[in-house]
């Protein structure tokens, strides 16, 4: 929730918590969960080392995690989750150190949203949005509004608050490229659809 909410700091402090135990407790799918998310908390801060180590680690982990074996909280961790919070961390990497982080993290989105079921609408939606970030910090804005208005579509059929208060990023990003038509509409169509202002 704290990443949710913006808080990396505090986020990182339960992570942290949560490591001690999910060490002691054997499972290296818990442990790679949790360096995950740390790494999320990390890119948030804009601390490019520390995220990628700690993905790093989650890569490695995922791999020798015994799904089996895993406590009943984390049997949902799977490979397309795992993809997801590498397009994210990378994301949250190309909007707070180098945009570069772009060519990582589309990839990682892509194999993550085509592979999502239907019942991870919002899974998916997160994912478009990131998607849509990263479109447009590389310059193609035209792509990035597009995949912009797919989450956007998708969005409003769900009941979440996390949805909205996850397409700030895109909506700030559309409105620094407001001289494009594209980027204003999206930038606007996101302002109504979370209840914010566009720079309009």
């Amino acid at each position: 929730v704290y990443l949710h909410q913006n808080a990396p700091d505090d986020a990182l402090k339960v992570f942290q918590l949560g490591q001690l135990a999910a060490q002691n407790s054997g499972s290296e799918l818990a442990v790679g969960i949790l360096c995950a998310n740390e790494a999320w908390a990390y890119a948030k801060m804009g601390s490019d080392e520390q995220a990628l180590k700690l993905l790093g680690r989650a890569r490695d982990e995922f791999s020798r995690a015994n799904v089996a074996e895993a406590p009943a909280w984390a049997k949902f961790f799977n490979e397309i989750d795992l993809s997801s919070m590498i397009g994210t961390v990378h994301t949250e990497l190309a909007q707070t150190v180098d945009a570069k982080y772009t060519r990582t993290a589309i990839p990682a989105l892509s194999k993550a949203i085509n592979n999502f079921g239907d019942e991870y609408a919002r899974s998916r939606s997160f994912n478009l949005t990131s998607m849509a970030i990263n479109h447009l910090l590389e310059g193609d804005i035209d792509h990035g509004a597009k995949v912009g208005r797919q989450a956007v579509d998708l969005s409003e059929s769900l009941k979440s608050v996390r949805t909205k208060q996850r397409m700030e990023p895109l909506r700030q990003e559309a409105d620094k490229r407001r001289n494009n038509p594209e980027a204003r509409e999206l930038a606007d169509r996101v302002a109504r659809f979370t209840g914010g202002e566009s720079a309009a």
